[in-house]
């Protein structure tokens, strides 16, 4: 019984496209971070710019993102350009302060689901 319903499971993954090998290589990957961490300060009316990149770097990355509950100060931004596995914080900073800022990415899915992956900085913007 528990033979029939292993093959049984193995056909209807065969068929529908998926392997038993790419299933456990699927399992088995690396989990994906974002480096470094932490980030330089910032003073403000002075430019600005920092790099955060995916850790393993030879994934198909969909994009770096800003959490709009904890964003960048005022002045900064994100910028990334497809097919890099880094995104740059530039800019102005325009207020002092300390910033919870969380970064997130996600990775296209190809026979294995896109992963995703997220670090929160706390960016202290001193005073000229």
């Amino acid at each position: 019984m528990k033979c029939a319903i292993f093959s049984t499971i193995a056909l209807s993954l065969l068929l529908s496209g998926c392997e038993l090998g790419t299933l456990a290589s699927c399992a088995g990957r690396a989990p994906l971070t974002i480096q470094p961490d932490s980030l330089a300060s910032a003073t403000t009316g002075k430019p600005y710019r920092a790099s955060v990149e995916a850790q393993r770097p030879h994934v198909a990355i969909a994009g770096f993102y800003v959490d709009p509950a904890q964003p960048l100060p005022e002045g900064l931004k994100l910028v990334y350009e497809r097919g890099q596995d880094h995104a740059d914080i530039v800019g102005t900073p325009t207020r002092p302060g300390h910033y919870e800022v969380s970064i997130y990415l996600n990775t296209y899915g190809t026979q294995c689901t896109g992963q995703a992956a997220q670090r929160t900085y706390t960016l202290n913007v001193a005073s000229d």
